[in-house]
């Protein structure tokens, strides 16, 4: 079933799609523009949630509701599809193009219907269904339910372009069992980019892995050390953004006012943080810890410049020493007696 709610609504409504953006808008070959939005509804009406969010066993079945609002002056229709969500390289949260196919919460999410047609300046509710399966794995899964829009563009050269618009809520499951919230850091290179005079810069690269089966964020720090002991903590790192299981995001920081010690010892630590309102049992901290050659070349050349001057002085002060002197001639006179 799919009420039509025949109001007017405010363009900040729209402001809940995911990934945060604005909702999605565009120029239509007649000249009418075409703007709309989902969001978290009951059976009547939209509601205050910012995403769909379940705590489920296995085996069951919920239904719940979308919100399509369409503020334009003219009727759209839109397709209705579930899909699953991941990080992209940054950590934003991303659903899977609609070619491809779901395999997770996308796949359990049904709506109730595959289209939805909406009046000008009115909202549809569109009810949907998550059936969690009985083998579903412990754990947070994420996915999303999309409102899409399928238009076809001219570009300037005459070529015709297919574009899908879409906008969607996001979809939070998570399966009851056991629970094991994990961050790893991999992949840690420690470079050093040196002076011919005074201090060098570090660069880390790494990669920060969630490992376990529950949503994580992470708050981080970076030092180098040196073999003496002194250390050289990084600026104020960014805070990890929420991962998904099984997603990674790639990280990196400089360290600058390194004094090239010969060995350079780079840290990165990472303090996981559980989602908001989710009582999650407690993540250790992960730390990796990689070295890099920092050769001071300046001093090095000027030490063996000395070292060869005083080879060469010591081997010539040796042979000084060596050489045999003449003998002196000495004559002998006879006494005549």
């Amino acid at each position: 079933m799919i009420r039509i709610l025949p109001r007017v609504l405010a363009a900040g409504l729209l402001l809940l799609a995911f990934l945060g953006v604005s909702p999605a808008a565009l120029a239509q070959p007649s000249g009418d523009r075409v703007t709309f939005g989902v969001r978290p509804a009951t059976a009547k009406a939209p509601d205050q949630r910012n995403a769909f969010t379940y705590s489920a066993t296995p085996g069951a079945r919920i239904t719940d509701y979308l919100a399509v609002s369409n503020v334009g002056a003219s009727p759209v229709e839109l397709r209705i599809y579930a899909s699953d969500a991941f990080n992209t390289p940054e950590g934003g949260f991303d659903l899977l193009a609609a070619k491809r196919k779901p395999l997770e919460l996308g796949l359990w999410a049904v709506p109730g219907k595959d289209s939805v047609s909406v009046p000008a300046r009115s909202t549809a509710i569109v009810p949907f269904t998550v059936t969690i399966p009985a083998n579903a794995t412990p754990g947070d899964h994420a996915g999303g339910i999309v409102a899409s829009l399928a238009t076809e563009q001219t570009q300037a050269n005459g070529q015709k372009l297919a574009v899908e618009q879409r906008v969607g809520a996001r979809i939070y499951a998570r399966v009851s069992g056991e629970l094991h919230p994990a961050l790893s850091i991999t992949d840690l290179s420690v470079d050093y980019h040196g002076s011919l005079l005074g201090r060098g810069e570090a660069t880390m690269s790494y990669v920060v892995r969630n490992t376990g089966n529950v949503r994580l964020s992470g708050k981080q720090w970076a030092k180098v050390s040196t073999p003496w002991g002194s250390t050289v903590d990084a600026p104020d790192l960014a805070a990890i953004p929420e991962l998904l299981p099984g997603s990674s995001m790639k990280m990196s920081t400089k360290v600058g006012g390194l004094l090239p010690a010969g060995w350079l010892t780079g840290t990165v630590h990472v303090d996981p943080i559980t989602v908001t309102g989710q009582a999650d049992p407690s993540a250790p901290a992960a730390e990796e810890s990689a070295t890099v050659a920092a050769i001071p070349w300046l001093y090095l050349a000027v030490f063996v410049v000395l070292v060869l001057a005083l080879v060469f002085w010591i081997r010539r002060r040796r042979r000084r020493r060596g050489t045999p002197t003449e003998p002196e001639e000495v004559t002998e006179h006879a006494d005549a007696g």
